[in-house]
Parts: C-alpha cells; sequence; structure tokens
C-alpha cells in the first residue's frame, strides 16, 4: 500500500477528488491532503473520513517568484517528511508547484489538469509558469478526450504523457433533494409557469447574460417562465441591470451560491447551461442525478463524450443558443413523458460513465508501488 497526497488550492468541496481520497483509503492506502488555502470547508469533511489534513497559506498576493520558492521548498520537505510515494496535484497553483517538485522528490506525481482551453480564451497560455507546467511534467491526468486532444494539437504536449480517466463521483454524497423545499421554490413564481434554472460563474465565457435573453424571447411568444441563477461573479452587476432593461425583474431571480443546489435542480423544468468553457462539466452531472433535460453547447468539454441530442439531453451550436434553447422549450415543454425519458436516460448515463466503480479501476495501476 501507498502513502498518497492529494495537493490542491482546495477550500471548497471537491466530491470527484473527495470521492479519490476515501476510496484509496478504502483500499488501504495512507491519503493525506494538502492545501495551499486553508481548506475551510473540505478539510473537516475529509478528517470526518480518517484523511489527514494540512494547510500551508503564505500572506498577501498569490503570485511571484517568491510565493511560488516558499510553496515549492514546503512541498519538497512536505513529501521527505511524510514518506510520500505518489503525487495527485490538483489546480494549476499546485500544478506548477508540483512539476518542479517532482525532480527533487522519489514520489511519482501526477498533475491532475480540470480545464481544456481556458489558458488560450484566458490569455494566459504564453505565460512562463503555464508553458513550464507542462512540459516538465511527467505524467498529466485530464479528464475527457477533449483535453487530450486540445493538448496533443494545440499545445504539442507529447500523448504519451497524457492519461485519459474520466472524473469520479461517490453519489451518495449528493443529498436527496428535500420535497418541501422542491415545492416551495415552484410555488414561488407561481406553479403554472416553467421553471429554468442555471449555475455557473458569472464570468464571460460562461456567457449567463443568454440565458436573460431566453427567459425574454419565451416571454414575446407568451410561454410564461421563471429562471432560478445561481452564481456570482464579476458580471453580476450587468446582469442586474439587463435585467432591469429587459423587465424581468419579477421573472428572474439572482440566487447568489446556495448550499441546497439538488434542490433547485429537482425544481426545474430544464437547466440551461451556455458555456464555452468546460472540461468535465459538474453541474450537468449532478443535474442527471434528479433526471431532468438539460440544455448545453456542441462541442463543449466533455459533452460529444456521453450526450445525444434529443436522447439524453438537448444540444446546441455555440452560436445559436439562445435561438435553438427558445425552440426546444417551446416545442418539448407540455411533452412531458419526452423530458421524463430524456432526465431517466442522462440519469443512467451519468452513472454508468462516472460513478466510482466505473472509474476507480483506472487509478489501480497508478497506485502501484
Amino acid at each position: 500500500m501507498a502513502v498518497i497526497l492529494f495537493y490542491s488550492p482546495f477550500n471548497q468541496r471537491s466530491r470527484d477528488t473527495e470521492t479519490l481520497m476515501i476510496a484509496f483509503k478504502k483500499e488501504g492506502h495512507t491519503v493525506i491532503s494538502l492545501s495551499q488555502q486553508e481548506g475551510f470547508i473540505i478539510h473537516p469533511f475529509l478528517e470526518e473520513n480518517g484523511i489527514k489534513t494540512y494547510s500551508y497559506i503564505l500572506p498577501g498576493k498569490r503570485s511571484g517568484t517568491w510565493y511560488f520558492l516558499r510553496h515549492l521548498f514546503y512541498f519538497i520537505t512536505f513529501c521527505y517528511r511524510h514518506n510520500i510515494e505518489i503525487v495527485y496535484s490538483h489546480l494549476e497553483p499546485a500544478n506548477f508547484v508540483a512539476s518542479i517538485g517532482q525532480y527533487f522528490i522519489k514520489a511519482r506525481v501526477y498533475l491532475c489538469r480540470h480545464h481544456i482551453n481556458e489558458s488560450s480564451l484566458y490569455q494566459f497560455d504564453q505565460d512562463l509558469y503555464y508553458r513550464l507546467t507542462y512540459r516538465l511534467a511527467k505524467k498529466i491526468i485530464v479528464v475527457s478526450i477533449h483535453a487530450k486532444k486540445y493538448m496533443v494539437e494545440k499545445e504539442n504536449i507529447p500523448p504519451t504523457k497524457i492519461i485519459h480517466i474520466n472524473l469520479a463521483y461517490d453519489f451518495t454524497l449528493y443529498p436527496k433533494p428535500d420535497n418541501r423545499q422542491v415545492e416551495q421554490l415552484r410555488s414561488k413564481f407561481g406553479n403554472q409557469k416553467l421553471i429554468l434554472v442555471g449555475a455557473c460563474r458569472f464570468t464571460k465565457f460562461k456567457r449567463p447574460e443568454l440565458l436573460l435573453d431566453v427567459v425574454y424571447e419565451l416571454k414575446k411568444i407568451d410561454i410564461p417562465v421563471s429562471l432560478l441563477l445561481m452564481g456570482k461573479g464579476e458580471m453580476e452587476e450587468e446582469l442586474k441591470m439587463k435585467i432591469q432593461t429587459l423587465n424581468l425583474t419579477d421573472d428572474v431571480l439572482l440566487t447568489g451560491y446556495v448550499s441546497n443546489v439538488m434542490d433547485y435542480y429537482a425544481a426545474c423544468d430544464f437547466f440551461l447551461h451556455p458555456s464555452l468553457l468546460e472540461s468535465s462539466c459538474v453541474v450537468v452531472k449532478e443535474v442527471g442525478l434528479v433526471k431532468k433535460p438539460v440544455v448545453v453547447c456542441k462541442g463543449i468539454g466533455d459533452f460529444d463524450d456521453y450526450l445525444v441530442d434529443k436522447v439524453n439531453a438537448f444540444i446546441t451550436e455555440p452560436d445559436s443558443f439562445v435561438l435553438e434553447a427558445v425552440e426546444t422549450i417551446q416545442k418539448f415543454h407540455q411533452q412531458k413523458d419526452i423530458l421524463s425519458n430524456i432526465g431517466n436516460t442522462l440519469h443512467e448515463v451519468v452513472y454508468g460513465n462516472f460513478d466510482k466503480k466505473s472509474v476507480i479501476n483506472q487509478y489501480k495501476s497508478l497506485n502501484q508501488v
């Protein structure tokens, strides 16, 4: 059995990563979490499940040479002090440290990449730290076929470095929807309305403003709808202004971040996700747990790997999301049997592709020491 370190900047829960930690521990491995942040939310949960947790926090700005060097030194000494044999590093701040630190420790290091083209969209793909991370990496785990293809074709990363493994979930970690909360959410806007739900960071490549356009267009054709939009971000004030401009104050609720997301998913008739920036989208999988139909964009993240139009999802072209989403809702909103079948099929596909039992065996060879 191995001593395995999960190295990250996590503060919030990360159910796919938690699933792996707990599964590895049950197999007899010693599992440790080291975060570059406090781990306020995730560490208490891990400790309840017998996983040792540590944090190394530096004050001030989270960038710069001195900041990086101090994390690097700590990472190297931590691995020696705890006899780490395998490292799974998650997200860019930790991956940069681990990509260099691996040359000073005995442990095998796997960088876990959770994005596809975010570096290009946000124009940090030419930054030295980013290029060094994946040039120096010995092994990189990606969560979709699309991610591997992008790295090989666009970033010129040798395919022999890249391992594709789907995200793994213990879906029992998700709470069941509270039926009373679900009914309250639906009745809040009147049970005669269709309920649309969205959930994302309010950033330009997530395109939350398009959800307001969908509501506006549906109202023009006399389809009564309400939108519950979960999230926060830099576009929040812009969204509030647009809601007023389009006269949608009574039709759109910006909820902020909520703790009972499964209740919101269960309350919806359609879940809309116009995002252009995904790797392996978590929220669509969560919606699949409650068997609701989703409307997403073609060619984004891993959607093409497991979603089929009008079989387990509604898939639009990215450039015509609003038009196609409106047409879909107009055509299918009264066809409850079809919507139910699509939601049920999504549920089955999510379990078949991302349940830990379907994925965990791919890690067993990596964990052999």
